[in-house]
C-alpha cells in the first residue's frame, strides 16, 4: 500500500478527545496538566513551580480541537479548516494529518476507524 493510500484511509478515521481537562479562554483552547507524580511534585517544589500547568493551542490548533466531537472524521474536519483559513484542500489535509498524528502520539486524542 502506498503512502498516499494510508493517508487517504487515515482521513476517514474519527478523532475523539482523550485529554479531558481543557478549557477555552479568549477563543483559544488551553490544555491543563496536573503534575501529581511524586518525582514531578518534588521537582516542582524544588524549582518553586505550580503543580498545574497549561498549554495554549494556537488559532488553528484551537479550531481543530473544537471540531473534534467524536462524529466528524478527519476529512470532514480538513474541509472545514480549508474553508475557514483559505487553504487548498490538499494543504489542509496534509497539515491536519501531521497535527492529528502529533496529538495521537501525545495521547491527547484517540481515533476510531470510520466507514472506509
Amino acid at each position: 500500500m502506498s503512502k498516499k493510500n494510508k493517508e487517504d484511509n487515515f482521513l476517514l478515521y474519527i478523532p475523539k478527545i482523550k485529554h479531558e481537562d481543557w478549557e477555552v479562554r479568549r477563543g483559544k483552547v488551553y490544555l491543563i496538566f496536573h503534575h501529581d507524580k511524586d518525582i514531578e511534585k518534588f521537582i516542582r517544589w524544588l524549582f518553586k513551580k505550580s503543580t498545574v500547568s497549561d498549554m495554549e493551542l494556537d488559532e488553528r490548533g484551537s479550531a481543530v480541537w473544537k471540531l473534534i466531537d467524536g462524529k466528524k472524521n478527519i476529512y470532514e474536519i480538513s474541509k472545514i479548516m480549508s474553508e475557514k483559513f483559505g487553504d487548498t484542500p490538499e494543504d489542509s489535509q496534509q497539515r491536519l494529518i501531521m497535527y492529528m498524528r502529533y496529538l495521537l502520539k501525545k495521547g491527547w486524542i484517540g481515533v476510531e476507524k470510520g466507514q472506509q
